[in-house]
């Protein structure tokens, strides 16, 4: 008999961490929201991925606020600003456009590999989703293929929001930039909802989980040690911030101790505390 195949196989697998943790908050019954597709979509595999890695289960905070900024800027922003399309890059396994109460009239595009979207597809066949919804299997490292589809986007939006979360991370600061000036470049592009992570968090997440993600060919490599303003000389302004850890703290899915540890770090300068802090959801503005 060979060894046996890690739970954590590929970049796609990454989903299937996301959509776990998800499913997990889903089945509390202080809930901070419900995910109803995330359970068929994991199936065993989520849970295994969550089970393999060191403190997987108790590891479900982060995600969590993430997902709770997200759904509330989303939301708020598409009413806000008249949004007509919106555009998940590296979308995996999320169910946002099925889950939100989005508009009728909204255009969703999730944009990731075929074999993650195809098993989505699968999954959610017979689901009904909130808005004009469409599943496009793409490489986003291919710059001529996303360049193609972008265009088509733009040629028939207005207003155009990008939501990148749980992708940013795992490409290099090169590659990020290069991601930048392309959605720059569209003129019914102006919004990108990006998660961020800094150098601090990719360094925690290298020493607590880097051998399962080196050997799934899923390093992370993007942390920004000046956050949002990374994107500046590209195109995009920053308008907000919010960061993963304050978030988890309000809502109460903190770790033990972070509360007082938040108070803390309030006696020590500012620009440490920011630096230390750069994993969140920024706002970019084209």
């Amino acid at each position: 008999m060979g060894p046996k195949t890690p739970p954590l196989r590929n970049i796609s697998d990454t989903a299937y961490l996301v959509a776990a943790y998800r499913a997990m908050e889903t089945e509390r019954k202080d809930a901070l929201f419900k995910d109803p597709f995330a359970k068929d979509l994991v199936g065993d595999h989520g849970i295994e991925i969550v089970e393999s890695l060191s403190s997987g289960k108790h590891s479900s905070w982060f995600l969590v606020a993430r997902t709770c900024i997200l759904d509330r800027w989303l939301q708020d922003i598409i009413k806000k600003e008249n949004i007509d399309t919106v555009i998940n890059l590296a979308a995996g396994l999320d169910t946002r456009a099925y889950r939100l109460p989005l508009p009728e009239s909204l255009r969703w595009y999730d944009v990731d590999l075929a074999p993650i979207m195809t098993h989505k597809e699968t999954v959610l066949k017979g689901q009904k989703p909130k808005c004009h919804y469409q599943i496009i299997k793409l490489d986003l490292s291919h710059k001529s293929d996303r360049a193609q589809f972008f265009a088509k986007v733009d040629k028939e939006s207005k207003k155009t929001l990008i939501l990148s979360e749980g992708f940013l991370m795992y490409l290099t600061p090169e590659t990020a930039a290069s991601l930048a000036i392309d959605l720059s470049q569209y003129p019914s592009f102006k919004f990108w909802l990006a998660e961020l992570l800094g150098p601090f968090q990719l360094k925690l997440i290298a020493l607590k989980w880097g051998k399962q993600f080196k050997a799934a060919n899923s390093v992370m490599g993007f942390g920004p040690a000046e956050g949002a303003a990374f994107f500046e000389e590209y195109g995009w302004t920053p308008q907000a911030f919010q960061s993963s850890f304050d978030e988890a703290i309000r809502i109460r899915r903190a770790p033990r101790g972070s509360a007082a540890l938040r108070q803390i770090l309030k006696l020590f300068p500012t620009f440490f505390v920011e630096r230390l802090n750069r994993a969140g959801i920024a706002l970019l503005r084209r």
